[in-house]
């Protein structure tokens, strides 16, 4: 018997996954292998609570993924000559943010800003204070600081190892990576990252950093997102804003910029993403996101590829497959844990479908 379409086996894996997460108001995702001629997308579930159609256009918070924009805005840095992702990272801080650094027992002179992206640094998450998502979800309207997130950090523990002994993973660091971001740019986040990041070349005309700039015209109205059952759409979104999350895009931007670093779009110099690429050497963490990583990207498997890619707090993963240039996204808009195992299996689906024929010619 002849095996079904691609897109028949996509449509199914898709079907599978809503079955899978009940609680998912939606769910969207995006199979996008050019050189195979596949571009597919589709959606099933509501945007709203009103009842509109959720479609993979939708623009929603990618939290986490957040971070390969920065990381990528910090390696163009490097490039230009501005910093050195082996220097330590005191002088690139604010005094108040070193001296916050300090009074948590650590010393940023000896941290330095490869480990704050690999996260190796030793700093604690301020995810780690459980009572700092219950706030989150109790009081969602709260406007937080980026200091005020960092002391939090600062109590939350002693810090996980000396700086390159451990894995783990925490927005702490990219927070900071933020301001440094911004203390060497002398711009606000949101206009660094356009600055050294090619977002119109690559079309990226849904991103933008949620209430630290506007969004595009073009962009349509947000989907609706939950934690623990709590619409989250309204809340403020400084929970999760200063360099770990606070992007707003959609499967076709993030797929655009991942497929973006891997065709030499993003980076002047092939030997910076390969940097970006380094996993460190380094011991296995502990909680999420055991194994250690590289700066830019987490590696995946796919079916039969290796992958790279990134997840986000709300049940999204996106990842890019270079040797056969595929990009898969999956969005299902709930910060439910079995959402990553559930994406798994339908990229799994995917990669599968598409076996280990070569491809064509790679596109530019």
């Amino acid at each position: 018997m002849a095996e079904p379409p691609p897109a028949e086996i996509f449509q199914k894996a898709l079907e599978n996954a809503a079955s899978s997460l009940p609680d998912s108001p939606g769910i969207a995702v995006i199979v996008q292998a050019p050189r195979r001629g596949i571009d597919w997308q589709a959606a099933v579930g509501n945007a709203d609570p009103a009842g509109t159609p959720l479609t993979a256009d939708h623009p929603f918070r990618v939290a986490s993924i957040t971070k390969a924009f920065i990381a990528a805005a910090i390696l163009r840095l490097e490039e230009e000559g501005k910093l050195s992702l082996a220097q330590p990272i005191n002088a690139l801080l604010a005094p108040e943010t070193a001296a916050l650094l300090r009074s948590g027992g650590y010393n940023p002179n000896r941290i330095t800003i490869r480990q704050l992206m690999d996260h190796t640094s030793g700093l604690r998450d301020f995810f780690d204070d459980p009572s700092y998502e219950k706030t989150m979800l109790s009081d969602p309207k709260r406007r937080w600081t980026r200091a005020e997130q960092i002391a939090i950090a600062m109590k939350a523990g002693p810090a996980y190892g000396t700086p390159g002994e451990r894995f783990h993973y925490a927005d702490t660091g990219y927070s900071i990576l933020g301001e440094i971001l911004e203390r060497t740019t002398g711009m606000p986040m949101g206009t660094a990252l356009r600055s050294l990041l090619p977002y119109d070349k690559l079309a990226l005309s849904s991103t933008w950093l949620e209430s630290l700039e506007p969004a595009p015209a073009a962009a349509k109205p947000r989907t609706h997102q939950y934690a623990s059952g709590v619409d989250m759409t309204a809340a403020d979104p400084s929970y999760d804003l200063f360099g770990g999350g606070g992007l707003v895009s959609t499967l076709g931007d993030v797929a655009r910029f991942f497929r973006g670093i891997f065709r030499g779009h993003v980076f002047r110099d092939p030997a910076t993403l390969a940097s970006g690429l380094t996993i460190a050497t380094a011991e296995a963490g502990a909680g999420y996101m055991l194994i250690a990583r590289p700066a830019l990207f987490a590696p995946e498997k796919v079916g039969p590829h290796a992958c790279m890619g990134l997840g986000g707090y709300y049940g999204t993963l996106v990842v890019h497959c270079p040797a056969i240039d595929l990009t898969i996204g999956f969005n299902a808009n709930t910060a439910n844990p079995d959402s990553f195992d559930v994406a798994g299996r339908f990229m799994e689906a995917v990669g599968t479908a598409l076996g280990t024929a070569p491809s064509a010619t790679p596109m530019k």
